[in-house]
């Protein structure tokens, strides 16, 4: 039996959570992440503030945000000595080399073993992506209350804090590096000594057009599909594929005068769809299942989600 998803329900959704509050930890970030950044670049040489990027990467970006929602950042920093030395140097042929002459004893020379110097010599480690990480965590102590509580991962750090940031409030940092040129953030990958590449293309010259066009329907949209899949799933879905879906939504079928009629509409299109016929919105020549940011986040499965989804309800 099927549920009723009437008009006051969907209203309901559009307008239960607080924008005013995720604007404030939005810039309670942003200023946070500045003035780390700046006490970085005064201890480190590959470190430059105007050559750093924060960028929002989830529906924090667009603000339909519902009550699962974390803080995703992106924080890319342009340089290229710092991404040379995040790759760990592999000398092949020197240790086939030597392991060749200590198999065959060449000659009738005996392999010896190198001897220790007697007295040790000190490395310096090359500042890499992971160094500047780590400066993250310190630096930020002197920012936070002490009741906050910052953690270190592989790839990221994250901050808890009621007293800084709020209640219930996440927020994640993955450290990558960044081109400017190109506009595309370097995610490392340690365990394969490499970085996977990741641009978002034309996905927020899109998402402000869209909005323009629309006004605030776009992002209540958003929010209110948001707030279903996760009451649904207890998780939320890949934003990007979300993104792409209503944005391929024709234009004709938003009713500025109506948001429940431009729910519905927008709700049967996607039901009704080939999913193929949804462009990505990060690059309109291919499809969401050609996209690798949609690809590469195991995320494919979102869409027989999404339309499982609309498909309990009756409206």
């Amino acid at each position: 039996m099927k549920s009723q998803l009437d008009r006051e329900i969907v209203e309901k959704l559009r307008e239960s959570s607080n924008l005013e509050f995720a604007e404030t930890v939005n810039q309670t970030v942003y200023n946070l992440v500045s003035a780390i950044v700046e006490d970085i670049s005064k201890r480190s040489p590959f470190v430059k503030p105007e050559m750093c990027i924060l960028q929002p990467v989830n529906e924090i970006c667009t603000g339909a945000f519902s009550q699962l929602s974390e803080y995703v950042y992106f924080l890319g920093v342009d340089n290229i000595n710092l991404e040379a030395n995040s790759k760990r140097s592999k000398n092949f042929w020197k240790n086939l080399w030597r392991e060749f002459k200590a198999s065959f004893r060449l000659g009738r020379k005996k392999y010896k073993r190198e001897k220790e110097p007697s007295t040790p010599i000190l490395e310096i480690d090359k500042y890499s992506i992971n160094n500047f990480k780590h400066d993250i965590l310190l630096r930020s102590t002197q920012f936070l209350s002490p009741s906050s509580i910052i953690t270190e991962y592989a790839n990221c750090v994250t901050f808890i804090g009621n007293n800084d940031f709020g209640t219930n409030v996440l927020i994640k940092i993955y450290v990558c590096c960044y081109d400017h040129k190109t506009n595309t953030f370097k995610y490392p990958l340690p365990n394969k000594n490499k970085f996977l590449p990741l641009s978002f293309g034309q996905r927020f010259e899109n998402l402000s057009l869209k909005g323009e066009k629309h006004g605030k329907h776009f992002v209540d949209i958003l929010k209110v599909f948001n707030s279903i899949y996760s009451k649904n799933y207890n998780s939320l879905p890949n934003q990007i594929l979300l993104e792409s879906l209503i944005w391929g939504t024709p234009d004709v079928l938003f009713d500025k005068k109506n948001f429940y009629k431009t729910f519905i509409n927008v709700a049967n299109y996607i039901r009704l769809a080939s999913p193929s016929s949804f462009a990505s919105i990060c690059d309109s020549s291919k499809n969401i299942f050609q996209e690798p940011l949609i690809i590469k986040a195991t995320k494919q499965v979102d869409f027989g989600r999404i339309v499982n989804m609309l498909d309990r309800f009756k409206y």
